[in-house]
């Protein structure tokens, strides 16, 4: 777990939270997840002692349960319920029932309801388990550190790339790495002061988490992105990012995965973004003065003046 991450303190996400951490709970926590699950009410009415006769657990079960979860304890875990309980279904005109899947004789307003629905529920669980505290410290590192170095492999790997390119624009010396060899290598030679993400969404890819352990060794800044928090990428780590599980929608939330992914690397890079504003403005002239004329409607056009040059004459 995260050496020094804040936990997280968000009312909403409990459903999120349960599916994320259900793989590594114990057989105990597990069968009282399953129950809230399938009756996420039980807290609201229930009091501790209750709620765990109910699971056939014990009372201090039911309270470690609530930490694990990341809750500060059981009156956190009713207010997440009643908070969950409480946001209604259709607030966005979105309908999608929780472990729905799209199937070929679906019609195709259901099809793309289902397929939305997804979507929308994923990235909503995600903004509702981020922790901004531990974001903006992230985009503080990633801003004052002399190298990034990000590792993911498969889908993670995109979404590796996408975030590298972004940074990239705002004045960040980062890379993305997704053969272990060359990311082995990196992290092996990190200077003092950089910064080292693993992108796994089940926190468990062995080379995502060799990568990120070789820039620890190197005394790398350590985060992970993942969907559970307790997986073998976010031991020791400092700051874990939590994405929303990919199971949500059985066929479709794999689909989701690289989505959930990518909301929390790009709110990453908007954070990290406003601590370079200056150079963020000048390099994204300079960048988009580079590529003017590679449009084709724009090829006739002449590209502007670099900042300090005059404008050329009207011909």
């Amino acid at each position: 777990m995260a050496t020094g991450s804040t936990p997280v303190t968000a009312e909403f996400g409990l459903r999120a939270r349960l599916q994320g951490t259900v793989p590594t709970m114990s057989a105990s926590m597990a069968r009282t997840a399953r129950l809230l699950l399938e009756n996420p009410d039980l807290p609201i009415s229930l009091s501790i002692f209750e709620f765990a006769e109910r699971a056939g657990v014990s009372a201090p079960t039911v309270t470690r349960f609530c930490k694990f979860i990341g809750y500060s304890g059981y009156t956190g875990l009713r207010v997440g319920a009643a908070a969950e309980l409480g946001r209604s279904v259709g607030e966005d005109g979105i309908v999608g029932e929780p472990g729905a899947s799209a199937h070929p004789e679906m019609s195709d307003e259901d099809v793309l309801r289902t397929f939305l629905a997804s979507h929308v529920q994923a990235l909503r669980a995600s903004a509702d388990l981020v922790n901004l505290g531990d974001m903006r410290r992230v985009a503080r590192m990633i801003s004052d550190a002399p190298q990034v170095d990000v590792y993911g492999v498969g889908g993670s790997g995109t979404v590796a790339h996408s975030l590298v390119d972004r940074l990239y624009l705002i004045g960040v010396n980062a890379r993305a790495w997704t053969d272990a060899h060359l990311g082995l290598m990196s992290g092996a030679i990190l200077p003092e002061g950089a910064v080292a993400i693993g992108i796994s969404s089940s926190g468990e890819t062995s080379d995502t988490i060799e990568m990120l352990a070789e820039a620890r060794a190197s005394g790398a800044w350590t985060v992970a992105i993942t969907s559970n928090p307790h997986t073998t990428i976010a031991e020791d780590v400092e700051v874990v990012i939590q994405t929303a599980p990919p199971n949500d929608y059985l066929d479709l939330g794999s689909l989701t995965s690289s989505h959930v992914q990518t909301f929390a690397a790009d709110l990453l890079y908007l954070l990290a973004s406003w601590n370079r504003e200056e150079k963020k403005e000048r390099n994204a002239a300079a960048a988009m003065n580079a590529i003017s004329g590679r449009r084709l409607n724009s090829r006739s056009a002449r590209p502007a003046p670099r900042a300090g040059e005059p404008s050329p004459p009207k011909s």
